[in-house]
């Protein structure tokens, strides 16, 4: 028996996300514009169905596009927080919305998320299950007589419906229904048509988007008739008609055939049409594809048996950012400054995806496009916050600078640089142990100091340490509230609460005295109260130790390099440890990290 299976595509999801942000714009003519560097106006992303009767196009400048259609809207990707790049994450998170509803549609659906906006669903497993109950309550003839109503969108592809009008949409349908009565494999694909009609109402009733879908018995056609009718469409194809679709569709459009493989087979086989490769001779055919030849002829007759996997997930996380031609990165500051917007960017990611799916990458990759090529190596994940991925990336990438002057920061960067990618991969289950005493030590510290604020003392106890629990009542202060409060900083995923020195276990209300910049530290460039460090969990506070040490030995060898640089050089500039005395200072102790 062969399987069901559908596509679902979002339609020009990236301006339906906008259109959503902002109503006035449904119905209306949208383009969704790229971010490009330095705040210069990128290249059109997306293009609403609206818009494209005017003749604009993806790709297309903003300015060719405003003179066809100068009642365009124009929305543009938001830029990244840490860095001068386009930041999707507002595209994830409405992408999000609609895998839960595909995901919680019935657990017997395998859901594959194919991209942002297009998910393959295995309904073989449904559609069967859906198929003895309509035997076992002999309910065939009335699914026959109603599945037209419910079937509002659906088109059969069968080589004449591009030119169909609704009185054909309904005519060819019709006798595929009747033909299901007789045939298990129309009729499972009947069920299937009806159910993806109810999957997209729910897409759309739970988070106003529209989709359109394909259903066919394998991966490749319904991809392939998906694109045919849309947009708000679904075209359902039997496996009796793929020949017949195959035989007039480009060979790009098939699935997997799009780039370099595609334009061999035109370009060797002097055709242009996937179903040609059915009448070509068979020897010419073995002869120019010697082992490709029968997986060709295969696709030619709609053949496909790659699995939909149930991958809910991203197998990884990654930034990157382009530098054409002169926007080439050529200098070592210039350069740092990227990396370190980027390490930003992914460590946020890495962040919400851990706490989202409850699971840690293990290895860090990164990689530099230059004109030599690319060079990339895999390090290892060994923390999510950004100074440390920092850390560990930069020290890899600088050693990579061929110029004669690679140790001097704000010098030249040899062979520039055309794109920097950063990503996180090899996903583990879980949180690892560290992380999470940092979150039990934060639930526990939130829960007592609650219980704090909601409890008051029984006069009638002579034991001090009796409490009544009760609802706080309102207080009008005596004197000006403190502005100052919990303090939060970011490590990793994990969003840390440093407490004020007020917030200690005290017999009765004191009165505070301000703190002095002595009570503080400083790190990450955020003051920490030294009271608050003290009641970290051990390993945590060794953590922010060594970053705290690491700052000052920075900063020691910055002032030191300082006053050399202001000596006159009367002879060979010393290092710091050349001319500390001993005891050795700390700056020493760093010296190989810095």
């Amino acid at each position: 028996m062969r399987r069901v299976i559908s596509l679902i595509d979002m339609d020009c999801f990236y301006a339906q996300v906008e259109q959503r942000d902002k109503p006035e714009l449904w119905g209306q003519p949208v383009i969704v514009v790229q971010h490009s560097r330095q705040g210069v106006e990128g290249g059109i992303l997306a293009v609403s169905y609206e818009a494209r009767p005017f003749g604009v196009k993806r790709g297309m400048s903003v300015a060719d596009a405003k003179i066809k259609c100068p009642h365009l809207n124009i929305c543009h990707v938001p830029i990244g927080e840490y860095a001068d790049k386009a930041d999707i994450q507002k595209y994830r998170y409405a992408s999000a919305e609609v895998f839960r509803v595909l995901n919680n549609f019935d657990s017997t659906i395998i859901v594959e998320k194919a991209s942002v906006d297009e998910a393959f669903l295995d309904l073989t497993a449904y559609t069967n299950q859906k198929l003895e109950e309509i035997r076992e309550n002999g309910q065939l003839e009335e699914i026959v007589k109603t599945s037209l109503d419910q079937l509002p969108s659906t088109h059969l592809a069968n080589g004449e419906d591009v030119k169909e009008n609704e009185h054909l949409r309904e005519e060819f349908l019709s006798d595929f229904i009747e033909s299901s009565r007789n045939s298990t494999e129309n009729l499972l694909l009947l069920i299937a048509a009806i159910t993806v009609e109810t999957i997209r109402k729910r897409i759309r009733d739970e988070t106003q988007f529209y989709c359109s879908a394909g259903v066919g018995n394998n991966k490749m056609m319904a991809k392939l008739v998906c694109a045919r009718h849309k947009p708000r469409q679904q075209t359902l194809i039997p496996w009796r008609n793929c020949r017949e679709i195959l035989r007039t569709t480009p060979i790009g459009d098939v699935r997997g055939f799009g780039g370099k493989m595609g334009n061999r087979i035109q370009e060797m086989l002097n055709i242009t049409l996937m179903g040609e490769i059915l009448e070509l001779d068979i020897a010419l055919l073995i002869e120019t594809f010697p082992d490709q030849h029968e997986y060709l002829r295969a696709v030619a007759e709609g053949l496909d048996d790659e699995p939909v996997r149930p991958r809910k997930e991203s197998s990884s996380i990654a930034v990157s950012k382009n530098f054409p031609g002169k926007m080439a990165i050529r200098t070592t500051g210039e350069l740092k400054k990227w990396v370190g917007g980027l390490v930003k960017e992914l460590a946020k990611r890495l962040g919400t995806d851990q706490a989202e799916n409850k699971r840690t990458a293990e290895n860090l990759v990164y990689s530099l496009l230059t004109d030599d090529g690319k060079p990339q190596k895999t390090l290892k994940m060994t923390s999510y916050h950004p100074d440390i991925i920092f850390e560990q990336v930069w020290t890899a990438i600088r050693a990579l600078n061929r110029s004669n002057l690679a140790k001097n920061e704000d010098g030249p960067w040899t062979p520039p640089v055309l794109n920097i990618s950063l990503s996180a991969s090899r996903f583990q289950p879980g949180i690892p142990a560290q992380t999470r005493a940092i979150t039990e030590w934060l639930g526990a510290r939130k829960r007592e100091k609650e219980a704090r604020k909601n409890a008051v003392y029984d006069p009638n106890d002579g034991r001090a340490d009796v409490i009544i629990e009760e609802p706080p009542a309102p207080v009008i202060p005596a004197s000006k509230p403190s502005t100052s409060g919990p303090k939060t900083i970011l490590d990793g995923s994990v969003e840390f609460i440093v407490l004020d020195d007020s917030d200690e276990d005290v017999p009765a209300p004191q009165p505070l005295k301000k703190p002095t910049d002595i009570d503080y530290i400083t790190v990450d460039g955020k003051k920490i109260s030294k009271q608050a460090l003290r009641h970290l969990p051990p390993d945590i506070r060794k953590q922010y130790e060594h970053r705290i040490a690491l700052e000052e030995a920075r900063a020691l060898k910055s002032k030191s390099d300082a006053k050399i640089g202001n000596r006159k050089r009367t002879g060979p500039i010393k290092s710091p440890v050349q001319q500390a005395k001993k005891p050795k200072p700390l700056e020493s102790f760093f010296k190989k990290k810095i």
